[in-house]
């Protein structure tokens, strides 16, 4: 009887252990599957007729970028209430940046170096961008210099026209900022054929874009380089030694893509911002009370025009972001924009399929 059993159990094992093999098989066909379709949703959507796809693994690019930023700080529980608006003259930057597909690594630095000037304080900026046809990553991180100018004052008892463009370099600032968007009609809209060049436009669209953002902002303030005749003059509030805000932001807005010509698009992106803020300010003298947290409103406005004829790219873009502080002793609104203009090149032709 033995080997009768025997032969039956390897006839049993014969049947079903390929029928296991099978199954094992299918549910590994399956989620295989199921990450390609949902690499190929946020990475490749896109309605050809609309978007055509990028052609190549790797690009290029060289950027001339001028930046602007101003720093406004008030005091609202005094009467009449004081303003001070602070700015450095507009920068000039050189950037080289490379990317593969959706992936961008740029690194810029000021003009000025070329020419042997040197900063009073190294400025730095550094980003990393991922762009796909739903999602937009962007990582950056900023440092202001110390060259900042007095623009404009208000509430002081003084009218000195020698005080208006006069050197301030009492007042220094860290960004760093994460971000990412979600795009809704990704089949009709691209976001990267008028910002990261990866793919063409063809026909107009727009879609609705939702996204969130982490911003830790760090300003640092020394009231005592002021000129004489404004500190001594100055509210208590505005005497601060420096104001650090964190904010956790939801975005929901629109951008709208226009063909208006073969290989070229201009944009428009409009995103209000609902932001959930830490902030924390250092005063010389006084105790820290720790950290307050406010709800506040900013907003985001992005443009460009760009051309592509999928091998050469080139264009312009404009960003402009706003980050407020506002207490009822003391306000830091800080606006930065940035204009660029860029060219390049696609090298490297991905395989057809």
């Amino acid at each position: 009887m033995k080997p009768i059993k025997l032969i039956i159990s390897l006839l049993l094992l014969s049947v079903l252990f390929p029928s296991s093999l099978c199954a094992q098989e299918e549910k590994k066909s399956g989620l295989v599957g199921g990450i390609t379709t949902a690499f190929n949703y946020i990475f490749n959507s896109g309605d050809t007729a609309y978007v055509e796809p990028n052609h190549y693994n790797l690009g290029c690019m060289l950027e001339h970028s001028t930046w602007y930023e101003q720093y406004r700080l008030g005091n609202n529980s005094e009467n009449p209430s004081q303003r001070l608006t602070f700015s450095p003259d507009a920068g000039t930057k050189l950037g080289v940046y490379f990317g593969w597909r959706w992936i961008f690594f740029g690194y810029t630095f000021y003009a000025d170096k070329l020419f042997g000037n040197k900063d009073k304080t190294d400025k730095k900026e550094t980003s990393l961008s991922l762009y796909t046809s739903r999602l937009a990553i962007d990582i950056t991180y900023r440092k202001t210099g110390d060259e900042f100018k007095l623009r404009s004052y208000s509430g002081f008892d003084t009218n000195s026209p020698s005080l208006k463009g006069s050197d301030f370099d009492g007042l220094q600032s860290r960004i760093f900022g994460l971000s990412g968007l979600w795009f809704f009609n990704a089949k009709q809209y691209s976001h990267r054929a008028a910002y990261a060049h990866s793919t063409n436009q063809r026909r107009n669209g727009g879609s609705v874009i939702a996204g969130l953002s982490y911003t830790q902002n760090r300003v640092t303030f020394d009231a005592e380089k002021l000129p004489a005749t404004l500190y001594d003059q100055l509210a208590p509030g505005l005497k601060f030694e420096g104001v650090e805000y964190k904010n956790i932001s939801l975005n929901i807005g629109y951008g709208y893509n226009w063909v208006f010509a073969k290989n070229w698009v201009a944009n428009l992106t409009l995103l209000p911002t609902f932001a959930y803020k830490n902030s924390h300010v250092e005063r010389k003298g006084i105790e820290d009370k720790g950290w307050s947290k406010d709800l506040y409103f900013d907003f985001l406005t992005r443009a460009a025009v760009a051309y592509n004829n999928t091998k050469y790219f080139a264009g312009a873009s404009f960003a402009l972001n706003t980050y407020d502080y506002r207490q009822t002793d003391l306000s830091v609104t800080n606006s930065f924009g940035i204009l660029r203009f860029y060219a390049g090149f696609n090298f490297w032709p991905r395989k057809k399929k």
